[in-house]
């Protein structure tokens, strides 16, 4: 087998670059499948294993937060191990704990597997933007990454909608199988297609950094998941608290002290890079929050099926592949703060429409709104990668491209922990019953339309150099 791109190419002919693109993007999107769908079958785990909100929230942060931690082990995985078997490990352990999760008897055992299948997606996922960039070196790049990431765009539409249907018909353990016929292609197609080249000259792996980002984020996590049911000042909410900052106090001391750290703090001594991540932080908030709190809220208030809920949901995914292309077009036109602030408010004001909503509003105008905010996300993800990249030197694109994804990732997985901690506190206010639960996810939304309406101040001031 050939070990390096050119082996690849010359074996394949012109034809390797659109194989390799469609293996890279069948992986994707099985990640993606896995991360998105699990919100519809929600419901239906908790009345399995007879949990609450509070530990339910952990399929979706467990998965987002180890994930997060992936996102900075790919980088040295690739070039240590090489892409195939980076690639190949990581689809090979998300199959394996896929089938587990079908046989899992307690709800630990099914957030444990999900932490493990966050880990893969976050080493998996990034492999295909560094090989398309190395790949379409002649031309054709902007063609190529535009094709994958509609295909990765399509993923997170039809994850709740296929998977819904799934669910109703089969059961929760749908959305565990529903990504495997995918890992299995793209298992195959990367044995012969991935490179295996690697660089056997690369530093050590710092895995005391890797440790105290992973404790930070599972003991912060943790403590605002006690919260929902305990008082602050109890030991199991505070202790976790205390052990999380300190572990993140370590792992940026680190980080700045190392020659060749996880994460590359020095760029955020660009007043640009430093307010982008504001607006990564929200956009991660927005993206994996809302896709967390509608699909909960249409079955839980207004009472759908999970078919119905993903059905609702499917025409969202088309509309922000489209506002993303609309939106990479003026990338190149307008400013990205101008965007920003566009998809910001846009956004906000689907929030918004979800708030103003009385139980019993009807499908159409529940698809409206979600489809209202899904144009908002898709005009801010091109304007986000233009405006927080465009103010870095070239040496510093790559680090600047991993950081602004590992910031996105890092406001999903607090957002929806934090959303989760919102609504549970407002549900128990308002009274603890089926109205006070309306009323809690309309508390809930209005709070994710401040969130954006305030981060505009940050938006404003990133400003594309031109370079």
């Amino acid at each position: 087998m050939g070990q390096d791109l050119a082996d690849l190419q010359a074996r394949f002919g012109a034809r390797y670059p659109r194989w390799l693109l469609g293996i890279l993007m069948i992986g994707s999107m099985a990640m993606v499948l896995a991360s998105t769908s699990i919100n519809v079958a929600l419901p239906a785990i908790m009345l399995d294993f007879s949990i609450g909100r509070p530990q339910a929230q952990w399929l979706s942060t467990g998965f987002l937060a180890a994930m997060t931690a992936g996102l900075l082990l790919a980088a040295w995985a690739h070039s240590r191990f090489g892409a195939r078997r980076t690639a190949q490990f990581g689809l090979l352990l998300f199959v394996l704990s896929s089938l587990l999760a079908l046989v899992a008897q307690q709800a630990w055992q099914l957030i444990a597997l999900r932490i493990v299948q966050g880990l893969c997606a976050g080493i998996v996922q990034p492999l295909a933007m560094v090989l398309i960039f190395r790949v379409f070196v002649g031309g054709g790049r902007g063609m190529a990454l535009g094709v994958y990431g509609l295909g990765v765009m399509v993923a997170p539409t039809l994850g709740p909608t296929i998977g819904g249907y799934l669910v109703d018909h089969f059961g929760w353990g749908a959305v565990f199988w529903l990504p495997l016929p995918m890992c299995g292609l793209a298992l195959l197609g990367g044995q012969w297609l991935l490179p295996s080249q690697r660089e056997r000259t690369t530093p050590l792996l710092d895995v005391w950094a890797l440790v105290l980002l992973g404790v930070g984020l599972f003991a912060l996590l943790g403590a605002l998941a006690e919260a929902q049911r305990f008082a602050w000042l109890t030991p199991r909410v505070w202790l976790p608290a205390l052990l999380g900052t300190l572990a993140f106090i370590g792992f940026f001391t680190r980080s700045w002290r190392s020659a060749k750290p996880l994460l590359p703090l020095h760029l955020w001594r660009h007043a640009g890079f430093r307010n982008a991540s504001w607006v990564a932080l929200t956009l991660g908030m927005g993206l994996y929050g809302s896709t967390y709190l509608i699909p909960l809220y249409l079955q839980t208030v207004e009472g759908y099926s999970a078919g119905r809920a993903g059905l609702l949901l499917l025409p969202t995914g088309v509309l922000m592949g489209a506002a993303s292309f609309v939106g990479g077009w003026l990338s190149d036109r307008q400013s990205a703060a101008l965007l920003l602030v566009s998809g910001l408010l846009i956004f906000a004001l689907s929030a918004a429409g979800f708030g103003w909503l009385e139980q019993g509003s009807s499908f159409a105008v529940l698809c409206f709104w979600a489809c209202v905010g899904r144009v908002g996300l898709g005009l801010l993800l091109p304007a986000l990668s233009t405006g927080s990249l465009d103010i870095l030197s070239a040496q510093e694109l790559a680090l600047g491209a991993g950081a602004i994804t590992f910031v996105r990732q890092l406001g999903g997985a607090f957002g929806v922990n934090l959303l989760t901690f919102f609504l549970e506190w407002r549900h128990g206010r308002e009274g603890g019953d089926l109205a006070a639960e309306a009323v809690a996810f309309q508390q809930s939304f209005w709070l994710m339309a401040a969130v954006f309406a305030l981060t505009v101040l940050a938006a404003w001031h990133v400003r594309s150099t031109g370079r």
